[in-house]
This record gives structure tokens, C-alpha cells and sequence, in this order.
């Protein structure tokens, strides 16, 4: 096939609060992006996702671009909806999942659909904290809003974003499949909750990522995909399933692809839960609001000391020193109900002496928590971790991940996964092909720096994480 000097492919990246276009060649190769910042309204009393801004920035990034490009695909994060009518359009706000419907539905729910510990067995979703889980958001509105529920088209933020820019209707399995009670695992199939609510009625069918969804204005549409699953995308097509991918942003996920689906009770209240791939297959993750700490604890550090915490770089012989005096912790959780910790009371225990040791200590808190959470994923195993997004800059985490861990972290270098694995699922929609490994991809871009640990002793390791651990009083209730 021959290619246009200007076929190119394009990319939606919907982050919670940074926006992003990206324009990739057919090899894969990044050309342009543009990037805003878009966060929440509140309408109606309700906190919902600006996404009427969103809409009018992705129009202007097509309006600039459209002629150019071949083929779009849309990434988003996860559990938020979308209720429209026959035409696509909105007929309640989109609510964002930071807003708390209280604990009453929650108590219906569960009465209707089984405990939380039956539901987690069944689909490998946890219970969670607001609205993270889109079965429960698809109740609530079923119940607060009943006559508009019942006509109602029901789209998961992919696909609204790709209906509105497109005209063209779409489901897919990786938002289905993200923390939602709506999938049976691992067969992939309705759950009681879905077919109670009647959603196989209110949805498109369900497509896989990179189906050629049609065309608009001559551009291939696909259906979209789940942010952390086309953050994987890539690394399950170089590396197959042996390896944990820690994605980093405001939520830190942890994904790891090698292990079976085997969801323990004793991970129910630890935000340890089970995504659907791009190939549907179960993929044990752990979560946690890493990102969002980070933000948080540096603006008090920067307040506090009337210094920028992130200008400091990584002293190795700091970082053991502090580490082996455990002067500091930053406990978690911020956002009650998520984590691995959530019952965990936030607050900084210690002394801030300087800005530099506390920003090493708010690190150190943070490699913890990700220690923690790939130790439920790997257990006794010790797979090669990969660090992507804003962490992977972050050279103080790196070093005290990598001495925690004590097995391969490596800092990846190429900072557009989530874009890079919508861009593969454009470049088959436009190839036409049913399954992106028999694309034979060259992905020498993912790879990374492999981080020297720290040489400190053992037994100060064990000491700090012991005591943060207690620190956390992690134990679910009762």
C-alpha cells in the first residue's frame, strides 16, 4: 500500500485534568502534540467533568489538523459516563467519579446485586470510594434520574468523545472492564448488575479497540480505549506478560499481566482489582493516588520552606542516610477508599527539618506504598518493573523504589505510552487488522534505564517500611 506524505494518525489522551493531542506516522514515530489543562465544574450541585470545554479543545485540534490524518483513536480515563439521547446528545451532565452520592445508594446496591466480597469474586472489581465504580454510577443515575435512564444511550467517556467528533456510536471492552461490576471475568460476560440495569440494551455493542469503527469526514475512527490499558498496549506487544507496568500520574497503577485471575478476599478493601486488556484478558492491577499526594505534599514543602522542592536531584549518599535514620513519613491516604491503605488517617509523621530531607521523605513514602502494592501483584516473584509517566522523571523515587524492590525497576524513557498504545489501535483500524501482534511492531522506543539501588542494609530498610506500615493501620473493618 502506498502512503500519503500526510497520513497520519491522531490521538485524543483525556487525562483527568491534562488534555492531549498527538499526531504519530505510521511508524509510530510522534510529530506534534498539544496539550491544555481542563478540570471540573460544578453543575446542578453536581461535580461533573468539563467536558463542554473538552469538546470545544478537541474541535479547534481537528479543525488544525483533520486534513492531515488517516485515522483517530481516544483514550480517557476510566469510570465515567456519559447518557445521551438518539442523537448523541447530552442528557444529564457527565458526573465526575470525585463526586459522592452518599452512602445510602451504595447500602441499595449491595442488598441488590450481592456483598461486595460475591462481586469481587465474580468480576474483580473492589468496592471504591465516590463514584470509581460505573456500575454503581450507572445505579445511581438508573435511581435518581429513572425517566431519563430509561431512554437513555449509554456511553462510556471513549466513546461519547468519538460519537461527538465522529456521529459514529461505540463500546469497547477495556472501559467496560475498568472497575465497573459490569463484566463477569474471566469469560467476559454481562454481570447481574448489567443485565439487571438492562445495559446491554442502552449500550452499542461492545468492539474490540482497534476495530475500524467507520469513517467521518474520510478519517477512520476507532472506538476508543481505556488510559492505563493503551498504556500497556505497547509494553504486552514487546515484552508479552512478564513484567509489571507502573503507570504514573495522578493515580499510580500497577499492572501486571503475567498473573492469573485469582481474585483474594484478602485484597477486597486494598484497591487491588482486575482490568480487561486490549486482547480481553484479566490483568491484575493495585492503585493507588500517588501522583496526587505528590502534588500535594510538595506544594506544603514549597509553602513551608519557600523553596522548590523539585529542584533537588538525587544525592545517594543523602538518600541512605536519611533512609536509615527514618526521621519522616508521609502517610497516607488523602482520598479516603483508595489505595492500599484505606482506612489510613493522612498526616506527616516528624519533623520537617529542611525542604530537601522532607521531599526525599515524601519519596520515600511513595516508593513504600508502590513497593506494597507490587508485592500483591507478585507476591515472592520479582518481575521487571517498568516506571512510566511522571515518576519515571523522578530520579530520588526511582532509587528508593529500586532498593526496596530489589529486583529490575527500569525508568522508561519514552514519556507518550498512553498515546503510543491509541496509536497502534488507529494504525490497525487503518490496516485493517484483527489483532495488533500480527503487525510485527519495532517498539525500540519503551525501552529504559535499568536503576542502581541504593546501598544501604537490609535491616534499615526493613526497619522503615515496618514502621510506615504500622503507621497506615490498614486493616479493613471488621
Amino acid at each position: 500500500m502506498g502512503w500519503l506524505k500526510d497520513e497520519l494518525l491522531g490521538v485524543f489522551d483525556i487525562g483527568k485534568t491534562n488534555k492531549k493531542f498527538m499526531l504519530f506516522t505510521r511508524d509510530l514515530r510522534p510529530l506534534e502534540a498539544e496539550a491544555t489543562r481542563i478540570g471540573e465544574v460544578e453543575i446542578s450541585g453536581l461535580l461533573c467533568d468539563d467536558v463542554e470545554s473538552v469538546v470545544r479543545w478537541a474541535n479547534s485540534a481537528l479543525s488544525k489538523w483533520a486534513r492531515k490524518m488517516s485515522a483517530i483513536a481516544i483514550s480517557t480515563h476510566g469510570a465515567t459516563l456519559a447518557f445521551v439521547g438518539d442523537g448523541g446528545e447530552l442528557l444529564l451532565p457527565i458526573v465526575s467519579y470525585n463526586f459522592d452520592p452518599g452512602e445510602e445508594v451504595k447500602k441499595e446496591f449491595y442488598e441488590r446485586y450481592g456483598s461486595p466480597e460475591e462481586l469481587y469474586m465474580k468480576t474483580g472489581t473492589p468496592p471504591l470510594g465516590q463514584l470509581l465504580n460505573a456500575g454503581v454510577q450507572i445505579f445511581w443515575v438508573s435511581r435518581r434520574f429513572p425517566e431519563t435512564y430509561k431512554r437513555a444511550r449509554v456511553l462510556f467517556y471513549p466513546g461519547y468523545l468519538t460519537k461527538v467528533l465522529s456521529g459514529l456510536d461505540s463500546a469497547e471492552f477495556t472501559s467496560l472492564g475498568c472497575h465497573t461490576y459490569l463484566l463477569e471475568l474471566p469469560g467476559i460476560r454481562w454481570s447481574n448488575v448489567a443485565e439487571d440495569l438492562s445495559l446491554p440494551e442502552h449500550m452499542p455493542e461492545p468492539m474490540d479497540v482497534w476495530e475500524a469503527l467507520g469513517k467521518a469526514e474520510g478519517v477512520v475512527f476507532t472506538p476508543g480505549i481505556h488510559d492505563s490499558n493503551a498504556a500497556l498496549l505497547p509494553y504486552i506487544l514487546a515484552y508479552n506478560g512478564d513484567f509489571i507496568l507502573a503507570s504514573t500520574g495522578t493515580w499510580c497503577v500497577l499492572m501486571y499481566p503475567g498473573a492469573k485471575f485469582a481474585p483474594s478476599r484478602d485484597d477486597l478493601y486494598r484497591d487491588v482489582l482486575y482490568y480487561v486488556d486490549a486482547l480481553r484478558r484479566p490483568v491484575k492491577a493495585a492503585r493507588f493516588k500517588g501522583g496526587y499526594e505528590f502534588d500535594h505534599y510538595v506544594t506544603v514543602i514549597k509553602e513551608h520552606f519557600r523553596v522548590d522542592p523539585l529542584s533537588f536531584r538525587l544525592n545517594r549518599e543523602k538518600a541512605s542516610d536519611l533512609l536509615k535514620k527514618s526521621g519522616m513519613f508521609f502517610v497516607p491516604t488523602l482520598t479516603p477508599g483508595t489505595g492500599q491503605f484505606p482506612f489510613s488517617k493522612p498526616r506527616v509523621v516528624g519533623r520537617m527539618e529542611d525542604a530537601e530531607s522532607a521531599y526525599y521523605y515524601l519519596n520515600l513514602s511513595l516508593a513504600v506504598q508502590t513497593w506494597y502494592g507490587l508485592n500483591l501483584l507478585a507476591g515472592r516473584g520479582r518481575p521487571p518493573v517498568f516506571v512510566q509517566g511522571g515518576f519515571a522523571r523522578n530520579d530520588v523515587y526511582l532509587a528508593y523504589l529500586a532498593t526496596l524492590w530489589r529486583g529490575k525497576v527500569i525508568a522508561a524513557e519514552y514519556p507518550e505510552a498512553t498515546g503510543l498504545g491509541a496509536a497502534i489501535t488507529a494504525l490497525c483500524a487503518l490496516e485493517g487488522s484483527t489483532d495488533p501482534r500480527k503487525l510485527n511492531l519495532d517498539l525500540p522506543m519503551i525501552s529504559g534505564e535499568v536503576v542502581r539501588p541504593l546501598e544501604v542494609e537490609d535491616r534499615y530498610v526493613q526497619e522503615y517500611v515496618e514502621r510506615f506500615l504500622a503507621l497506615c493501620s490498614s486493616e479493613a473493618p471488621n
